[in-house]
């Protein structure tokens, strides 16, 4: 009987659609689709996916093979093709059976994600990797337009954003709150630099400043809003007295997602927050 792979790429289906179901949003998966690439000429893929995260549309091409023989180099040669033409796709080869090395390296070399069958619990990774600039901004992320903080350990951000008690200052207060503690935003990173050794002293080694990118403001907002928090525009400055003050001016998910998003905002942010 001659193996077609649907009940491998069934597997790869399944798994795929689990690790996902948690972290995407408007979730497509097809198998065995027909994709068109910029040139408007189509491509067989396996296992097919478009997910949204944080506001950011991805694509994910699978190729599946249930040989007895591993994957040889012509294979390879043959997916990284179809991938480049593809417009803002990521590929992965997956081969129940392996690689041979030359394939393996070919994949390696053109950015092609490759797992055995043993390797599909961990697909998981594959997907961190695109949203984790997202939910994990590097050292080197810029402010669009703000920064914040979050925690870290060994130098290395953890991921876990910091929270503060919503101010008592003067500030734009929208009653949308739900929650006691706000994410604090600044205009700079010098402010919240300061703010971070003002509020946190001894322990400010654990904490450290990441610049908010839109992806991520799109990624905190919706999940703000989802919950029912808001957002602290925190300007620190030196009081008449000498000391060191902080104004904040409190915002709702909803109205800094109108302000400061650079795209359109959803229709879910007419909705109420989550209570």
């Amino acid at each position: 009987m001659t193996n077609t792979g649907e009940s491998f790429e069934g597997y790869v289906q399944f798994i795929y659609q689990a690790l996902l179901g948690a972290q995407g949003r408007n979730i497509s998966v097809s198998r065995r689709a027909t994709v068109f690439d910029n040139h408007g000429n189509s491509y067989n893929i396996d296992v097919f996916y478009e997910f949204d995260v944080a506001g950011v549309h991805h694509r994910v091409a699978i190729e599946c093979k249930d040989t007895r023989r591993p994957v040889e180099r012509d294979d390879a040669i043959a997916f990284a093709g179809k991938i480049r033409d593809l417009p803002s796709t990521l590929g992965i080869f997956i081969s129940k059976s392996g690689f041979q090395p030359a394939a393996r390296k070919y994949l390696q070399d053109h950015g092609i994600a490759h797992f055995t069958g043993g390797d599909l619990p961990h697909l998981g990774s594959v997907i961190a990797t695109k949203i984790s600039p997202i939910v994990t901004p590097a050292e080197s992320a810029v402010g669009q337009p703000f920064w914040t903080l979050m925690r870290q350990n060994k130098g290395e951000a953890t991921g876990e954003w910091c929270l503060i008690p919503i101010p008592n200052g003067p500030g734009r207060l929208t009653g949308d709150s739900n929650n006691s503690d706000v994410f604090p935003l600044f205009y700079s990173r010098p402010h919240a630099e300061w703010f971070r050794t003002l509020r946190y002293q001894e322990d400010a080694d654990s904490v450290c400043v990441r610049g908010v990118e839109q992806p991520m403001l799109r990624f905190l907002t919706l999940m703000a809003h989802d919950e029912g928090r808001s957002f602290a525009i925190c300007l620190p400055f030196i009081g008449d007295d000498g000391t060191p003050k902080v104004q904040a001016a409190e915002w709702s998910a909803k109205d800094l997602a109108h302000e400061y998003w650079a795209n359109e905002v959803p229709p879910s942010f007419n909705e109420p927050p989550r209570r």
